[in-house]
């Protein structure tokens, strides 16, 4: 036994001819996928500017790294939840990052001589190679059970997905014969490193050594072909995410907060600058660098689509057709060189074109119709919701093709409720709620193609300032109580945004007026704005009138700093957001420092820590809805849960789906202003989930989601069961302990 374990690096090939060709191959190989990759590049060039490109602080830059270590390397996003797909993938990545690395240790040995591959390293690095390679193997069988055996709907499958699952077992099934056919003939004293090899020799023992090297010799020539097929191919099948998303990922951070929607400036400099402005995402030349490169990081693994609340209801959605759809027309254009610029050879775009067309689209379900390109067998592989069988319209035809309208259908992205789930699942870091939203500004600035409930909503919005009536009937819910209305040159530490819903709506006026008796009782200095409080502008934005919504947060901004103020508290998360995070984009809210924006639920946090005020013992229990734009949006979901946690005696059932993975009530995205009757009711969904803890009151932090489950309470026919929706701050205001309060009650806490 040779003292130093090692073993014959390219055994039964090592001639001079062999490796000529085989190098000569892996050269073509290079070539063909550095050209793939490159004209993708260019694909992206092509596209409009975006933030990510400015020079990021040192921190910054060390966050996004931070980013990719963990969401990259790391698959944290992928393994989260735990889950047999997931279980896969994990088993996919590690397998394929050790191969990868015994491979590459092959290359430094041999190669550049550095003898490395040799010794205890090379014991280690075999045995991790060999079981983690059968890790590959079973990893591909699960997620062939799951598109062949069980097929679930967030996974359709196409032809290309079995080429790239049968191209991944059959290079770990030749790498596995190939060792033990070498062991068969060589007798390798160190095999026992090798266990799977060493099994496949055990199975050879009837081939004589002749036999066995000369079935090796055409193996391993079968084997080589594969890899460098692979390797050459690699721009046209799935296993380009793994370029693409980790792209995406370090350049997922951008300069906006994460709850603010992508602006394209302000458009009356806009107007006043270019002769023929753009705004929002008309047609493909209109989408950015970084959410064209968005198209390709997707890996089509549907989390977005499950966790989805309109295509779960019904409606024609789903964020992964969405980006695949967007991602398909933009390939077919490229193919055909009707997008970008390009420095390549001709040769090299006309491979490349074939390649893109034949393989990718070709394999991926899209036959060609005329000048474009539509899914076979009427898209009905596309999922289960017929409505989503039907949005792709005519994919490739034009760069000028309107994506909503000519590529897909427009019911698309106004069944948005721009909820940010799809956003919170994707291993990969794709905003898909940006690419909706730029849809929407396009119809509704360029064209003016609006459902026809928005259109009524955004005319009050324009005329009066709010979405309900009167001006001067906004101050109307303050009646009775001694509420400080602010003026300029005014002074307060707390600035209450009451918000439209809240000033206007019977119902939820309640939750004005129980967060100003929680106020009065804890000594703030605070005031309101009155009448001269407008819409924030939430629903315009959300809609995609964009120059309305600007028109607005101006007026606004100047509102607010004419007043002198230490916080803005807002009770609608909506407002909470457009103030907190959008707002900015167009001015600071005071001269100097920027303000604290918070929501209601902080400062209760904050009161009831302080022990400003306090609240009785409770007995009730109840389930807490999170609404989307104060968690998911914001990253707030602590705050209402130790608000009610406070209350002690007061049991909280969290409902199965709850914070980042909590369903939207379905008023987002300016639905609460519009009923487009497609599918059933979000608001239903997640009213049956809240019944399902057992809990009869339903708390929230919003009055849009109070609205809508209150609306689901009456809808699945619960109201004479007992069930109740309250917000957070009528439920501390309930046990609200008051200066009338006998001592002994106060004793108690």
């Amino acid at each position: 036994m040779p003292s130093t374990p090692s073993r014959e690096i390219l055994w039964n090939v090592n001639s001079l001819p062999a490796v000529v060709t085989m190098y000569a191959l892996f050269a073509v190989a290079l070539l063909v996928a550095a050209s793939g990759v490159l004209r993708r590049v260019e694909l992206y060039c092509s596209g409009r500017a975006d933030d990510r490109l400015t020079v990021p602080s040192p921190g910054e830059l060390l966050k996004r790294w931070g980013d990719l270590f963990e969401n990259g390397l790391g698959q944290r996003k992928v393994a989260r939840p735990f889950s047999p797909a997931a279980v896969a993938h994990i088993l996919v990545y590690i397998g394929f990052l050790a191969l990868l690395f015994a491979t590459s240790m092959v290359f430094v040995d041999h190669d550049l001589g550095i003898e490395i591959y040799r010794g205890h390293f090379y014991l280690a690095v075999t045995v991790m190679s060999d079981l983690l390679g059968l890790g590959v193997i079973f990893g591909c069988a699960i997620f062939a059970q799951r598109r062949y055996l069980r097929p679930v709907d967030m996974a359709h499958t196409r032809s290309i997905d079995g080429w790239f699952l049968g191209s991944l077992v059959l290079m770990c099934v030749q790498g596995y014969v190939l060792e033990g056919l070498r062991i068969h003939v060589t007798g390798d004293p160190w095999a026992i490193y090798s266990p799977v090899g060493l099994a496949v020799a055990k199975l050879a023992w009837g081939l004589s050594p002749s036999a066995a090297k000369l079935l090796h010799l055409v193996t391993w020539w079968f084997h080589a072909v594969t890899v460098f097929a692979a390797i050459g191919l690699l721009p046209y099948t799935k296993l380009f995410h793994v370029l693409a998303s980790s792209a995406n990922l370090f350049l997922e951070r951008s300069l906006r907060p994460r709850g603010a929607v992508r602006s394209d400036g302000d458009i009356m400099g806009l107007m006043e600058r270019e002769s023929e402005p753009r705004f929002g995402l008309s047609t493909i030349k209109d989408y950015t660098w970084k959410q064209l490169l968005e198209l390709d990081a997707c890996t089509s693994c549907g989390r977005c689509q499950d966790a989805c609340p309109a295509y779960r209801s019904g409606k024609p959605l789903s964020p992964k057709w969405v980006v695949l759809d967007t991602r398909n027309h933009a390939l077919a254009l490229h193919a055909k060189g009707a997008i970008g610029s390009s420095h390549m050879p001709e040769a090299l775009r006309r491979l490349d074109g074939t390649l893109l067309g034949g393989l990718l689209l070709g394999r991926s379900g899209l036959t060609p119709q005329g000048d474009h390109l539509v899914y076979e067998q009427d898209g009905t592989f596309r999922a289960k919701n017929e409505a989503v069988q039907k949005a792709a319209l005519q994919i490739g035809g034009s760069a000028d093709a309107l994506i909503a309208g000519e590529v897909i259908n427009p019911e698309t992205f106004w069944s948005c409720t721009t909820c940010m789930a799809c956003v919170e699942v994707c291993p990969v870091g794709i905003n898909h709620v940006d690419q909706i939203v730029g849809n929407r500004q396009s119809m509704a600035l360029m064209r003016g193609e609006l459902p026809h409930e928005a259109q009524a909503t955004l005319r009050a919005l324009e005329n009066r300032g709010n979405p309900y009536g009167d001006p001067a009937d906004r101050i109307k819910w303050a009646h009775g109580l001694e509420l400080p209305i602010l003026k300029a040159g005014d002074k307060v530490d707390y600035l209450y945004w009451v918000g439209c819903v809240s000033a206007y709506d019977a119902r939820k006026q309640k939750i004005a007026r129980s967060l100003v008796q929680i106020m009065q009782a804890a000594g703030l200095s605070f005031g309101v704005l009155g009448v001269a409080e407008g819409c924030s502008g939430d629903p315009a934005r959300r809609l995609g009138e964009e120059n309305l919504f600007q028109s607005m947060a101006k007026q606004n901004i100047e509102l607010l700093r004419s007043i002198s103020f230490k916080y803005v508290v807002a009770n609608c998360p909506h407002c909470f957001n457009t103030i907190k995070n959008e707002y900015p984009q167009f001015g600071n809210l005071a001269d100097g420092a920027q303000p604290q924006i918070i929501h209601h639920t902080m400062l209760l946090k904050e009161l009831l820590a302080e022990q400003k005020i306090r609240v009785k013992d409770s007995q009730q229990a109840l389930t807490f809805h999170d609404p989307c734009y104060l968690g998911r949006g914001n990253g707030e979901y602590d705050a209402p849960r130790d608000t009610l946690r406070s209350v002690k005696g007061l049991r909280i059932i969290e409902m199965e789906e709850s914070r980042e993975k909590g369903m939207c009530c379905g008023a987002g995205g300016g639905h609460f202003w519009m009923d487009l009757k497609n599918g059933e009711r979000i608001n239903k969904i997640r009213t049956d989930q809240a019944a399902a803890t057992g809990a009869k009151m339903i708390a929230t932090g919003c009055p849009f989601c109070l609205h809508m489950m209150e609306d689901g309470v009456k809808l699945t026919q619960r109201e004479e069961q007992g069930f109740e929706v309250r917000d957070i701050a009528e439920v501390i205001a309930a046990n609200l302990i008051t200066g009338e309060e006998e001592p002994a009650e106060h004793g108690q806490h």
